[in-house]
């Protein structure tokens, strides 16, 4: 793991070696004779997209993508100002995570296939199906209202300009996984393509009582055998030692455009293929605040006494575990342009990421005074269909009205079939299965969102006296349903049990056919008896708008509109089958009106120079997982989860203020300022549950949050300065940004939460004092955010190259619990250095595109941490290591 301390220096040290070139550039500028007649041209190096809009935004260009060089949206996004990720995967705009954000496809919503969040995940992405990414952090009436952060725009390519087909494929390997121990199983014969040969299916025998019985000992004791033999054994239990493969990726793109008379008609095609393989080995572990207010290990005593404990110290667990993601997407677009002023585009797009892990984690156990090993394996198979069909038209005749319309249907999936863990005890020879209906554990879960989505956009150009007014309105009806369970067995010890010979055995001969019987190991249902594990969301928003954009002088530009938006919110838990753990109510039921007014004016107070401000109200609403009475288990936090059905909508005021220079093509530089002011912010917090500890949600009573961001890029050209090849052939480049934020949540007033047990919630209001720490930041809100990229282009754009360096300060990942003495956790994000390379080289007589890229150049690990008392204990701490990779691709 590398010093905070060496991350800050370091990024100070490239901070100011991006100000010190631009200064000689602006002396150089200024000794330009004074007697040369000067022609002033208003907005000359304005970008057209910044010029057009009066919303405080950014975005991706195709060659931004390829500069970076990233693979997925998730990680081009970061180098946006403003902008993280956690987990690689969801984005975070402002310090407000992703409950505060919205992604729109072509201006369509994304469902998630997550079961933990309503926002799609954008590692899903992969960066060749995408036109343009725009980020807009100011809100327009023509957006959803749950913005909060920001709206992240995705386009894709519709009609191309010519005929084309691209093949490429890449390889790359890690410095901690590739070639190195990692873990595995088996699995089905057709893992390797990221889908299931049918090995995973529920078995006939489980899946006829599936939805209508629990499995347990009222069923006849045959059929209880039957199913508990129909589940898949050594293929799915065995974990193997194995030498990690390299990465590896194809993908193609092909598109072709046939113009006839009065139109054009144009096809893109893509598809992607990659399988990637990542090794983790580590340390977690969980604290509390014990007698003497010290910080003391959850299952272990203080770290005074830690020595002598062998495999692993008292309190900290040991893992390791090996990840192989199988990522297939593709995308066909179809689109005609008809009349000059009259397009339709056709869109039908499916993503797949799939995951496959095995994991051994070893731990001392306290209340059993014994060390423990739990070895797990999981198959994650999460996939977004899309389909989206939209239309562009200007009717001249009709005083040039512009009308834009779309109709989407998508579905997110996330099947989790066969999440198995075994658990052993440590004898000092060795370890031996434990033997008790907690050492195993058998699990099926699904997630199913479907949103639907149809839209109209209106735009019609007037002039009011001298004045042009551009009037806009709207309407848009989204609907979105998710359905999520969980079924969890295991095998309980028979009338006999299993003989203890054989608890030192593989585990797939612990649970042969022959052991599987009434007197040996019977199959139970264990899920489900304290809290349903299933719940319905529907959530339906009714929306339209009104704005006006008007040019009120030369200089002076306002932007003003509301959004009238209706919503109807339900979700409602329930058990499979049903039982007592169901009351048969729907546990929430919201309907919220809301008016969300916006204003924008834009001041362009001397060439080039304009300055924008906004102010805006927006909401944000709960996540069905937050709101359902149910319990459900994330595998990679190994935290569960319970929902509070008294949750209530976020409500956010905005104001932001951003002054722009643009000096030169491509060249700016931008100051700005926003706050926001949040009423009702949704916070996880932490409740000890038996031995272990579950994460809830609450509102806190309120929250306010303070932020600049500052952005600064250049270009040079040094060929008439240097007489080298390397400079004098070329544009070099300089672009960073950096982000500052403040954030405090308010611990004074009260705060609901939801008790009770059987699928029947209890609001208990209690002072907010006991959950919430006055003062304290936003959770996942990073105080400070930094990029910066350093590179070059030739002017005949056949290579470019960049260094980057990117940097995200500690950040909350799990909020304190006062009340329970347990301590926040801390995350230390790892920085990263990255060097990209790409070059076109003639083959052949063939131009072939060539990229090198290294990642994570210092090896920076991630850590996250519990501090209290002076005392700080390892919550979560592993290496990624540097990661290495080559592409070569071909356009015909």
């Amino acid at each position: 793991m590398k010093m905070k301390t060496n991350r800050m220096a370091f990024m100070a040290a490239l901070l100011a070696s991006t100000t010190l070139v631009p200064a000689a550039a602006f002396a150089q500028d200024a000794e330009s004779p004074s007697d040369v007649e000067v022609i002033t041209v208003r907005y000359q190096y304005i970008p057209e997209a910044r010029r057009v809009t009066s919303e405080v935004s950014a975005s991706l260009s195709i060659d931004d993508l390829l500069t970076t060089g990233d693979s997925d949206l998730a990680g081009a996004l970061v180098r946006i100002t403003g902008l993280s990720t956690t987990q690689g995967r969801f984005v975070v705009v402002r310090g407000l995570n992703e409950r505060y954000s919205n992604t729109l496809l072509n201006g369509s919503p994304m469902p998630s296939p997550e079961p933990f969040r309503r926002a799609a995940p954008l590692d899903i992405f992969p960066t060749n199906i995408l036109s343009s990414v725009l980020v807009q952090k100011t809100f327009s009436p023509r957006f959803p209202g749950e913005f909060g952060g920001g709206v992240i725009g995705i386009e894709t390519s519709a009609l191309p300009e010519e005929g084309f087909f691209t093949a490429g494929v890449d390889g790359s390997f890690n410095t901690i996984t590739t070639g190195n121990h990692g873990l595995t199983y088996h699995g089905s014969d057709t893992d390797w393509m990221g889908y299931d040969d049918g090995l995973r299916d529920i078995p006939a025998e489980l899946a006829s009582v599936f939805e209508t019985t629990r499995v347990g000992n009222n069923l006849p004791a045959d059929q209880q055998q039957a199913i508990g033999r129909s589940l898949v054994n050594s293929e799915l239990w065995v974990i193997q030692n194995v030498d990690t493969d390299a990465n590896g990726a194809v993908s193609f793109n092909a598109g072709d455009r046939y113009d006839f008379q009065n139109f054009s008609l144009g096809v893109i095609a893509a598809f992607q293929y990659s399988n990637a393989w990542e090794t983790r080995e580590g340390q977690r572990g969980k604290g509390r605040i014990g007698a003497g207010d010290e910080l003391v290990y959850e299952n272990g005593p203080p770290l005074a006494d830690r020595s002598g404990i062998a495999l692993p110290g008292r309190g900290i667990n040991n893992f390791l575990g090996t990840e192989n993601t199988i990522d297939v997407s593709g995308m066909v677009s179809v689109g005609v342009d008809f009349y000059t002023n009259h397009s339709i585009n056709f869109l039908t797009m499916a993503l797949r990421s799939t995951s496959k892990e095995a994991r051994i984690e070893e731990e001392f156990n306290a209340g059993a005074n014994g060390v423990f090993r739990t070895d797990s394996t999981e198959w994650f198979e999460r996939q977004v269909l899309f389909n989206q069909l939209t239309g562009e038209h200007l009717f001249e005749s009709l005083g040039g009205l512009s009308v834009e319309w779309r109709v989407s249907d998508a579905t997110a999936t996330r099947d989790a079939p066969y999440q198995r863990n075994a658990e052993y005890a440590h004898t000092g020879a060795g370890y031996v299965y434990e033997g008790t209906v907690n050492g195993n554990s058998t699990s099926f879960s699904e997630v199913e969102d479907n949103t639907s989505d149809y839209g109209i956009d209106l735009e019609l150009p007037v002039e009011l006296g001298s004045m042009d007014v551009s009037l806009t309105a709207g309407y848009a009806n989204t609907s979105r349903e998710r359905d999520a369970w969980t079924r969890r067995f295991s095998f309980a010890p028979g009338s006999v049990g299993i003989p203890s010979e054989l608890l030192s055995s593989r585990i797939d001969y612990i649970f042969a056919n022959q052991n599987i019987t009434d007197e040996r190991l019977r199959l139970i249902e264990t899920g489900g008896l304290s809290l349903p594990e299933a719940y319905h969301g529907q959530l339906d928003v009714d929306a339209y708008y009104v704005g006006a954009d008007l040019e009120l002088t030369d200089f002076v530009r306002a932007a003003f509109g509301a959004r009238f938006e209706d919503g109807e919110l339900s979700v409602d838990t329930f058990a499979f089958p049903a039982s007592a753990a169901d009351s048969g109510l729907v546990e929430t039921q919201q309907q919220e009106d809301y008016v969300l007014p916006a204003l924008t004016l834009t001041w362009t107070f001397a060439d080039n120079l304009q300055l924008r401000t906004g102010y805006s109200q927006t909401i944000a609403r709960p996540q069905f997982r937050e709101l359902a009475f149910a319990e459900f288990f994330n595998t990679e936090t190994d935290q569960r989860f319970q929902g509070n059905p008294y949750l209530e909508n976020t409500e956010i005021t905005n104001y932001d203020a951003r002054l722009e220079y643009y000096f030169g093509r491509e060249q700016f530089v931008t100051v700005g300022a926003f706050y926001k002011e949040l009423t009702n912010p949704i916070e996880e917090f932490i409740i000890p549950i038996g031995d272990g500890l579950n994460t809830s949600f609450i509102n806190a009573p309120s929250a306010t949050l303070t932020g600049a961001e500052f952005e600064y890029e250049k270009t040079f050209d040094f060929s008439d300065s240097w007489d080298q090849p390397f400079f004098n052939d070329r544009e070099w480049f300089v672009k960073t940004n950096y982000t500052y934020i403040q954030s405090e949540v308010s611990g004074e007033g009260s705060v609901t939460v939801a008790q009770g047990a059987f699928g029947n919630p209890q609001a208990l209001v209690l002072s907010a004092a006991g959950f919430i720490e006055d003062g304290r930041a936003l959770q996942g809100q990073s105080e400070h955010l930094f990029n910066v990229q350093v590179g070059f282009e030739t002017f005949d754009g056949r290579a470019r190259g960049a260094l980057l360096y990117n940097y995200v300060s500690d950040r909350t990942r799990a909020v304190a619990n006062l009340s329970d003495s347990l301590p926040e956790i801390v995350e230390q994000v790892p920085s990263s250095l990255d060097f990209v390379y790409s070059r076109t080289i003639n083959v052949a007589e063939a131009d072939w595109d060539v990229g090198f890229s290294v990642r994570n150049i210092l090896g920076d690990g991630y850590s996250a941490t519990q501090n209290a008392g002076g005392t700080e204990l390892a919550v979560d701490t592993y290496d990624l290591g540097t990661t290495f990779s080559v592409s070569v691709s071909r356009t015909w």
